[in-house]
């Protein structure tokens, strides 16, 4: 028997996979969360085969989680998730992601799955990102894998695209204005650029935000 828990903030998608779940003879949903807090501390205390979580949650991001989990827990994780961006797919791998798929309502896919990355212990591709190759590259448009965003400077490039500023940044992830400036200059150098708008404008060709970088004044 497979002992899986949800951490999804949308609740008809959370209704829906744990429906699912429990109607398989070899499954059961055994904890359902709607943040990434309350699903952190929900898998400490259950210790599920497998967690399916999304990475756009309310509080934390899922990347947060699968890190937090991935320290001292073999649980294997399956992300399911609406972002398929190569940064995205890219840094739940690197935080402790088994498998990655998108959100499509798509119940065999989610059930196919989890019995390849429980059962065969082995990695699972949504077919969507598989066809673009992304984990059979050496390098994304010429920049090694080892220089991809962190969870937090993606958090932060998305908020840039915004049109946030620092303070504003600051404010939104409880930290200083200092540490944001710290962090976009990281950004900078692995993006290879100098300035706010090129960052965006590489960032977008790269995956990490999608084309609506031009907010920015």
């Amino acid at each position: 028997m497979i002992r899986l828990t949800l951490i999804e903030d949308e609740e008809l998608i959370r209704l829906g996979i744990t429906t699912a779940i429990n109607q398989q003879p070899d499954m059961e949903m055994i904890g359902v969360a709607r943040t990434g807090i309350e699903g952190i501390n929900l898998v400490k205390e259950l210790n599920p085969d497998v967690i399916l979580v999304d990475i756009g949650l309310p509080d934390i991001s899922g990347l947060e989680v699968i890190k937090e989990v991935k320290v001292d827990s073999k649980t294997k994780i399956v992300v399911l998730s609406s972002h398929s961006s190569q940064g995205t797919v890219q840094s739940a791998l690197n935080a402790g992601a088994d498998s990655y798929i998108l959100k499509k309502n798509n119940v065999p896919l989610i059930l196919e799955a989890i019995k390849t990355t429980f059962y065969d212990n082995k990695s699972f591709f949504d077919p969507d990102i598989s066809r673009n190759n992304f984990f059979f590259q050496q390098k994304i448009k010429g920049k090694s894998y080892q220089d991809h965003l962190s969870a937090t400077e993606m958090q932060i490039i998305s908020l840039m695209a915004d049109g946030s500023s620092n303070k504003l940044i600051a404010e939104r992830l409880f930290i200083t204005e200092s540490t944001v400036k710290g962090h976009i200059n990281k950004i900078f150098a692995k993006l290879d650029v100098k300035a706010r708008v090129n960052a965006l404008i590489e960032a977008s060709k790269l995956g990490y935000i999608e084309q609506d970088y031009l907010k920015v004044g």
